[in-house]
């Protein structure tokens, strides 16, 4: 049997909810009326305004920039994420978040769950799961061999075939199953 050592949970549909979804992002659009490449917004450090502003879509910062906030000032905790996290600490378990997100969001998961043991944040490291690097320096954080760990989250390839192949133990997190927080680390908490 494994000995499991940390948990490394990605962010949002994991432990993070959207209570509004303004998406502002998905109007990042250049003159011609193409959308700015994705993975660009997950992996540069820059706001929403620089980004908007490099591919000339400065005009649209009024309509953005308020989507923005409101969308951040609606992210919520799903119900069971104190209680797992509680039962983490208990059991003497390191705690990290590696998550796909942009530059604006990565306060507001730290703000949302503080006190982690890491942040492994796409904006920050230049790279997006299921990148190996995103699990190796999560691993690399909490101080344990990939084996010692257990990776939970909502997208099967991101969260579970990805860290899967880096050598750790996976769970996908089916929210859209029912399944919750509780369930997908059953035999674990």
């Amino acid at each position: 049997m494994r000995t499991t050592k940390a948990i490394i949970f990605d962010a949002f549909g994991t432990l993070i909810r959207y209570t509004t979804r303004t998406a502002p992002y998905g109007g990042l659009v250049d003159a011609d009326g193409r959308p700015v490449d994705r993975l660009a917004c997950l992996t540069r450090n820059v706001p929403l305004a620089t980004l908007a502003t490099e591919i000339g879509a400065g005009d649209k910062l009024d309509v953005l920039l308020p989507d923005l906030a409101e969308e951040l000032s609606g992210l919520r905790l799903f119900p069971e994420v104190p209680e797992v996290l509680t039962k983490a600490r208990a059991a003497g378990l390191r705690l990290a978040v590696c998550s796909n997100l942009a530059y604006e969001y990565g306060p507001a998961v730290r703000g949302l769950v503080p006190e982690l043991d890491a942040y492994v944040l796409s904006y920050e490291v230049g790279v997006a799961k299921p990148h190996p690097t995103m699990y190796r320096l999560a691993c690399a954080e909490l101080g344990c061999a990939p084996a010692e760990t257990v990776f939970v989250g909502d997208s099967k390839r991101c969260d579970f075939d990805g860290p899967q192949a880096f050598g750790m133990q996976a769970r996908w997190l089916d929210r859209r199953g029912g399944q919750s927080l509780v369930d997908a680390l059953k035999g674990v908490l």
